[in-house]
């Protein structure tokens, strides 16, 4: 029985990177539906509009933000190969390396502290005057005091931002392991909060008690761990710096473009029908795109992952065992989506037996099923955004801008035509028409990147002894 459960795994391909790896993601695919039970619960349903509203607000610090924290990742990766943690958890080795490190550390904190405090400002008074108006344009819902709640949130988040970097330059430090492991941890603790501040009654507070915990958790866990280490960015490099204008930016804005592109295809959906449809008509909105987006994330897991083997096969260039990898890894991605959102369908009707409130609380089927469709071409669009990525390229740029694009001029002459399923209907529409393109992105670009690799090893053929560094990164 135990040698066919572990066939069934290898199958699966369930292997410890997908496991463990992302255990904060798997313990939020069993915490996300009690806490939406809790939402249901305890809230209203304006409060619970205005509960994910929020989520859709605050997430405009991508513009901020504009996926820096990957490029910092990556380069501290490359200094990091050069040096290693002492007993008193601070790095030694090249001094050169260590200089760039700092360097590299200082200019991101001072980004990310100037982004902080932009966001505060920008998106705290931009958000208070949205849902300002947005109650005033439907005087018939019930009124809310959300404006305490609302000012929790966003300076939670703005000091979250200002974290960010150090998240960053841990795992560019490889130490991947550990970042995991505390957010495992950190999300059960996250989920605790939340849930005893439902049950106590905080209301609209409820998730912003839980943002609060989980910002001050995180600052005490660096501060206590990793005091010595982050100590170190206060000195000044004295051995080389990090080139903002010839090292990073070259890389840095083809990631800001795409991950500013991402807020109109995966956060602007809840603002749109907040103001639009209302806050009840948001919060069922609300929910069913997070279990929808929920099952999607964990059927990434299966390619995710694989992201350093992807590399380490393209810096040898085997090819054959790359594409049998990621067609592996592709389809089971594919079919744990399938079979993921099978079930979601089929448990709204069965638990709406038992507590009639649910499907009350979700979107209609018909808005469902509009999103689960776009999300099923998302899986394949990210498998082969990962593939091309792995070779430190980002030829998904212009797909990211055209799908924004597309989904702003989509949803928002729907939404006011069919609500909340023309809405879903347009959103589905912008994902599945940048698909073909997307795929012929992907057929001619993993040709083109493999005949330059092929290339340059036959120029650096007197040099291809040499190993990957330290902590898999390429």
């Amino acid at each position: 029985m135990f040698h066919r459960l572990h066939q069934l795994r290898r199958w699966a391909g369930i292997d410890r990177a997908v496991f463990f790896s992302n255990a904060a993601q798997l313990v939020r695919l069993v915490t996300g539906p009690i806490t939406m039970g809790l939402v249901l619960r305890y809230l209203t349903p304006e409060i619970q509009g205005y509960f994910y509203a929020f989520a859709g607000v605050v997430a405009m610090q991508v513009f901020l933000e504009m996926g820096f924290s990957q490029n910092i990742l990556q380069f501290a990766s490359h200094e990091s190969a050069k040096l290693h943690f002492s007993a008193g958890q601070t790095v030694e080795g090249d001094p050169v390396a260590k200089s760039r490190l700092i360097s590299l550390g200082r200019l991101a904190f001072g980004y990310y502290a100037v982004a902080a405090a932009i966001f505060l400002l920008a998106v705290g008074i931009g958000g208070h005057i949205f849902f300002t108006v947005s109650a005033h344009h439907d005087p018939a819902q019930p009124a809310v005091a959300w404006q305490g709640a609302w000012w929790l949130i966003a300076a939670t988040a703005a000091g979250s931002l200002a974290v960010n970097p150090a998240w960053s330059l841990l795992q560019g430090c490889n130490q991947v392991a550990v970042v995991a492991k505390f957010n495992f941890w950190a999300a059960l603790a996250s989920f605790a909060v939340n849930a005893i501040a439902l049950i106590a009654g905080a209301g609209i507070y409820a998730s912003a008690f839980g943002a609060a915990f989980s910002l001050l958790l995180s600052v005490g866990y660096l501060i206590w761990r990793w005091g010595p280490f982050f100590r170190q960015f206060l000195e000044r490099p004295r051995h080389g710096e990090v080139s903002w204008k010839h090292e990073i930016w070259p890389f840095q804005w083809r990631i800001a473009v795409s991950w500013m592109s991402g807020y109109f295809v995966f956060d602007i959906i809840n603002p749109i029908a907040f103001y639009f449809c209302g806050a009840v008509a948001a919060g069922q909105l609300g929910m069913s795109f997070q279990l929808v987006r929920m099952i999607f994330n964990v059927a990434m897991t299966w390619i995710s992952t694989k992201a350093p083997r992807f590399g380490m096969l393209i810096a040898a260039r085997a090819w054959a065992e790359l594409d049998a990898l990621w067609r592996r890894s592709t389809l089971q991605a594919f079919v744990f989506y399938l079979l993921g959102y099978a079930a979601f369908l089929v448990a709204i009707p069965v638990a709406g037996q038992f507590v009639p409130k649910i499907p009350a609380r979700l979107a209609p089927m018909a808005v469902n099923a509009w999103l689960g469709g776009a999300m099923v071409i998302q899986v394949l669009v990210g498998a082969m955004a990962m593939e091309l990525r792995a070779h430190k390229q980002e030829p998904f740029m212009w797909l990211s801008v055209a799908t924004a694009g597309f989904s702003v001029a989509f949803i928002l002459p729907l939404v006011r035509i069919w609500s909340l399923t023309g809405e879903a209907m347009g959103y589905a529409l912008a994902i599945w028409a940048v698909f073909i393109p997307g795929y012929r992105i992907y057929r001619v670009k993993r040709l083109e990147y493999r005949h330059a690799a092929e290339g340059w090893h036959q120029r650096q053929a007197p040099i291809t002894n040499a190993g990957p560094p330290i902590g898999g990164f390429s």
